[in-house]
């Protein structure tokens, strides 16, 4: 195969995958976590509760401020940006040795479960994430290992204002510049005698400031929440969430990149794999930090293994260069590409036809699909329709619906409260109700009619959480949601009223 193919195919594979992530993103309902993020592109901030505002203006952009308010086009979000981010890994290959090891980088990204359907298909804030984090270190890679030159000022400054970026997307990319930081004094001290060095950290500087200034305003919420879930100083051994963590890192990064890893980095110590040492302590100190302090944080605190997938998409071009004089490697990872797209197809199907899957059974309608959490991504399309002419048969659409729970109540506000122009007030606790805390300023103060909404995945007894503030609480409909021949869960509408 002629050098000039690797980039033809490569436009294919992303072209292909992107196609598929598509489909799956007009085939799916939106997920807890997925629907939440739309309130960001709704209710726009500088930032948030629980993360900085970027994906929701990466929605914005790509919705025209949601003109198109679907589910795929809410996801072209993740889909578009991480398609570029291949291409991404694409040149980051090619620079390394050569085109080959580029289309080997993508060929493992699209059998890796987070950079595929976590952080490329679903709407988070991942998809901004790696599409900056991996641009920045495009760019960090092409100037730190070599000696300071004017030539490579603007790559540099391109490097930060990207970092910058990424953390305005998430969190995890402080550790992008903790890790270009760590390089620079271990291996190439001379950038530290460069005040082009110090300037570009203006960027990543100017994104934390935003963050810090809106936690100023909210008395600093998002470090107080934050800060309860990953606190370094815990010493009490969480067993379960430790062998989650590491289970976790197994699957969503793909068994067979953590094995690949792990064997670079055996032949690195044996010296049987060797790039210059500069080029190699980038990639790791980029990567394993994070990695680390997420496995060191679940000895005590209940951790995501998501948090680290970042570090190991950054790794796939080292990997990418040790398994690219494999014999038959392309084929070989095509294999499993295609593989794994055939897979996340059936998947899709099981979960709208419920094929294969075992029939939910409950002693009681408000527990029925508990244990079911793909439920959460299936039945609100046909929830929004039937509570819709109960509101209509009721005259109902002049209330506000109240919720306890961001979840579901960003579901309801999307599928149920969207489509009939109501409003969605979350009553509980801060912790509880997240964003809605902020979103419930913005609208008037509840008067003494509301409806109260929950599903049996997250029931909760109205009589029990507003019997003090509303004297009469009435079940209205019990909504059955049918999955093929099978009632899978129920949705469950109550009118309530002051004195």
């Amino acid at each position: 195969m002629q050098q000039l193919n690797y980039k033809r195919i490569v436009i294919i594979v992303i072209l292909i995958s992107t196609f598929l992530r598509i489909y799956l993103g007009n085939s799916l309902e939106f997920g807890n976590d997925e629907v939440y993020y739309w309130l960001y592109a709704k209710y726009p901030d500088i930032s948030h509760f629980d993360h900085p505002p970027m994906v929701g203006l990466f929605i914005q952009f790509f919705t025209l401020d949601l003109f198109f308010d679907t589910e795929v086009t809410i996801r072209l979000a993740a889909i578009i940006p991480i398609s570029l981010s291949m291409y991404v890994l694409f040149l980051i290959g090619k620079y390394l040795k050569d085109e080959k090891v580029g289309l080997v980088s993508v060929l493992l990204y699209n059998i890796h479960i987070y950079g595929f359907v976590i952080a490329g298909t679903f709407i988070l804030p991942d998809a901004p994430l790696v599409f900056f984090w991996l641009l920045s270190f495009y760019f960090f890679i092409q100037v730190l290992p070599k000696e300071p030159d004017r030539k490579l000022y603007p790559k540099l400054l391109l490097a930060f204002l990207f970092s910058g970026l990424a953390i305005y997307s998430k969190y995890q990319a402080i550790y992008l510049v903790f890790g270009v930081s760590l390089f620079i004094v271990v291996k190439n001290k001379q950038w530290l005698k460069k005040s082009v060095f110090y300037l570009g950290f203006i960027f990543p500087i100017l994104a934390i400031s935003m963050i810090f200034y809106w936690n100023y305003l909210n008395d600093f919420i998002s470090y107080k929440f934050h800060g309860g879930r990953v606190s370094f100083f815990g010493f009490r051994f969480n067993k379960i969430s430790f062998l989650r963590e590491i289970l976790g890192q197994f699957v969503y990064n793909n068994p067979y990149i953590i094995v690949v890893f792990v064997l670079m980095l055996i032949a690195l110590k044996k010296k049987r794999f060797q790039l210059t040492s500069k080029t190699t302590f980038i990639f790791l100190s980029c990567s394993l930090p994070l990695i680390l302090t997420t496995i060191y944080l679940s000895i005590s605190r209940n951790t995501l293994p998501h948090w680290s997938g970042i570090s190991y998409l950054t790794l796939l071009p080292l990997l990418a260069v040790f398994l690219s004089e494999k014999k038959r490697i392309i084929k070989k990872l095509t294999i499993g590409m295609l593989s794994f797209f055939i897979l996340l197809i059936f998947v899709s199907v099981m979960i709208n036809t419920g094929f294969l899957l075992p029939e939910n059974t409950s002693k009681t309608k408000e527990r029925l699909g508990r244990k079911d959490a793909i439920l959460d991504m299936y039945g609100w399309e046909q929830a929004s329709e039937k509570i819709s002419e109960i509101f209509l048969k009721h005259n109902l659409t002049d209330l506000p619906i109240i919720t306890n729970r961001w979840y579901p109540a960003a579901h309801i506000d999307y599928y149920i409260a969207r489509p009939n122009k109501m409003k969605v007030y979350g009553v509980g606790t801060l912790k509880d109700i997240h964003k809605y805390y902020w979103i419930n300023k913005q609208y008037p103060a509840l008067e003494n009619r509301v409806l109260y909404i929950t599903d049996s995945r997250n029931f909760k007894n109205p009589y029990k959480l507003y019997s003090k503030e509303y004297s009469k609480i009435e079940m209205l409909e019990t909504v059955p949601i049918i999955r093929g021949n099978h009632i899978v869960k129920y949705i469950f509408l109550y009118e309530l009223t002051k004195d």
